[in-house]
């Protein structure tokens, strides 16, 4: 009977984490080790998502994760969200197996310290271990939380604002006239291209100069910067701008895309329209006789893209099914998000040259892919530079960017074309960008913006400060178009001495307003009504 008493006498002794009397797998399988598993496991699968965004998402806010929950990902690239899943599984378990080896020898080193008073004991920490890793798990939850804003975006969005009905210009009942000669438009939407890129000289925080076409562009175009500015200036990411989808409404729009928490479902099935209260720079091109086509290498699906082109401008659409279905793609044929840029700039070339050769004025639009986080695509043109993937990609994307304008210098319609680049957001790769040589956690990260060939000149001498909305009314003005008060949406023309809402009330006073729960944004854009 001493035997039976006697924990030399147990034969899996290494194992049991309970004052059970059953074989090793009994122990190890109670309901308390199954619990304790479960509360650490979830608490590190809380924890390693809040890591990873905070090293690839970091730009990301919770307007953007709402938006991104509503609406369809078709042709989204899974790799970096693969990724994701990999850390979970991996670093979920692995975290979970040495969390499991300190419980084991913490009771080890208290059953050596207490061997003689209470040789089958445990320490405090493990003996409650499943309230302890049910507290671990509520911490990780909570931190999460609180670090990505989320209680002060919940108030926000419960506490109403009239920024909207007080700021709002409603471009439907604007007065904008067209010129007598009217310009074409091509708009190049250069995916996660920013300022940072280019030198310290320039405005930049890179060593060297990433991005020296596009900064020689930038000397030669309108970037809103003072006359003797040699710094690069650009679009400020706000709520609302600071993804694809969001940028691509602002700067045709006026305004944000922020969507409530409550029910509006962009990828339901049912979902025809997109923001139908608004009245978008498409739609006044396409009133005014432009013909539209917008170009894409991935799916057009992405994020509701095709309902809000078919909303507002009914544009012509070239994107990945396209070119599988009409040639020249091969059956099957898939890289990165759908195609690489360097194909999207060979079609566009095709495109632009069918669009010159009639006698309506066009206006097209193309979108960049192989810079979209993480690490880009590597394609054949592109150049070892650089020891990171990401700045070899960044670096190509210049090069093929400065070819295009090149190409479309020699085009007899150039001298009747006004371009503009722009980056739709910084890059989210938060760990890249962190890497770079100047970075400072008080460095203002901008989109890259450059207008060219622009019917007026920019005569006031000092740097802008604006987000993606102002390019609405801006990109009108430097077509050659007059808006009676030079503001649509809450987007004001750059090119007038007029004060932009950032430069009025300040990033964080902006920020706030734009979160807020506003029954105008509600009731007139998402609805219509």
């Amino acid at each position: 009977m001493e035997g039976k008493n006697d924990p030399s006498q147990t034969g899996s002794g290494a194992t049991i984490l309970d004052n059970e009397k059953t074989d090793g797998k009994g122990a190890i399988f109670t309901m308390k080790n199954v619990a304790t598993s479960i509360f650490l496991l979830l608490a590190n699968c809380t924890i390693i998502p809040g890591i990873w965004k905070f090293l690839y998402f970091n730009i990301v806010d919770m307007s953007t994760l709402v938006f991104q929950l509503k609406v369809p990902l078709a042709g989204a690239d899974t790799s970096t969200f693969n990724t994701l899943f990999l850390w979970m599984f991996f670093g979920g378990f692995g975290a979970l197996a040495l969390e499991w080896l300190f419980i084991i020898i913490l009771k080890r080193l208290y059953q050596k310290k207490h061997k003689e008073d209470d040789p089958n004991g445990e320490p405090y920490i493990v003996r409650h271990r499943v309230l302890f890793s049910a507290l671990l798990m509520i911490a990780a939850l909570s931190a999460i939380i609180i670090w990505m804003r989320v209680p002060q975006y919940i108030v926000r969005q419960c506490t109403n604002s009239t920024f909207y009905e007080e700021r709002y210009v409603d471009p439907k009942k604007a007065v904008i006239t067209a010129p007598e000669k009217k310009r074409n438009l091509i708009c190049i939407y250069i995916e996660s291209m920013e300022v940072s890129y280019t030198d310290k000289a320039h405005g930049g925080i890179s060593q060297s100069d990433m991005i020296p076409e596009l900064t020689e562009l930038a000397k030669e175009g309108i970037t809103f910067s003072a006359k003797d500015s040699k710094r690069l200036n650009g679009a400020e990411p706000i709520a609302g701008t600071n993804y694809t989808m969001g940028s691509l409404i602002a700067q045709t729009s006026g305004v944000p895309s922020i969507l409530p928490i409550g029910d509006n479902g962009m990828g339901n099935e049912n979902y025809k329209e997109f923001l139908p209260g608004l009245y978008t720079l498409g739609e006044v091109l396409r009133d005014n006789g432009y013909q539209r086509m917008f170009m894409i290498g991935s799916s057009i699906e992405f994020s509701g893209c095709n309902i809000y082109l078919g909303t507002h401008g009914d544009y012509e659409v070239r994107d990945h099914l396209y070119y599988l279905n009409n040639g020249p793609l091969p059956k099957g044929y898939k890289v990165w998000w759908g195609f690489e840029d360097e194909k999207l700039f060979e079609f566009a070339k095709e495109e632009i040259t069918k669009l010159a050769a009639s006698d309506k004025p066009f206006y097209f639009s193309m979108m960049t892919m192989d810079t979209h986080f993480m690490d880009g695509y590597n394609c054949k043109l592109c150049k070892n530079e650089y020891d990171i993937q990401y700045s070899n990609v960044i670096a190509c994307s210049s090069k093929q960017i400065g070819q295009f304008i090149d190409w479309l210098k020699q085009m007899p319609f150039y001298d009747n074309t006004t371009v503009v680049l722009v980056g739709d957001h910084p890059t989210m790769d938060s760990d890249y960008i962190s890497k770079l040589d100047g970075y400072s956690d008080n460095y203002t990260r901008l989109s890259y913006l450059t207008i060219l060939n622009s019917a007026l000149p920019y005569t006031l001498d000092k740097t802008r400060a604006f987000t993606q909305m102002d390019m609405y009314p801006t990109t009108l003005a430097a077509l050659g178009f007059t808006v009676e008060g030079d503001k649509l949406g809450i987007g004001v023309n750059l090119f007038k001495d007029c004060p932009t809402v950032l430069e009025e009330l300040g990033y964080e006073r902006f920020q706030e307003q734009l979160e807020m729960h506003s029954k105008f944004y509600d009731n007139h854009l998402i609805y219509g009504h």
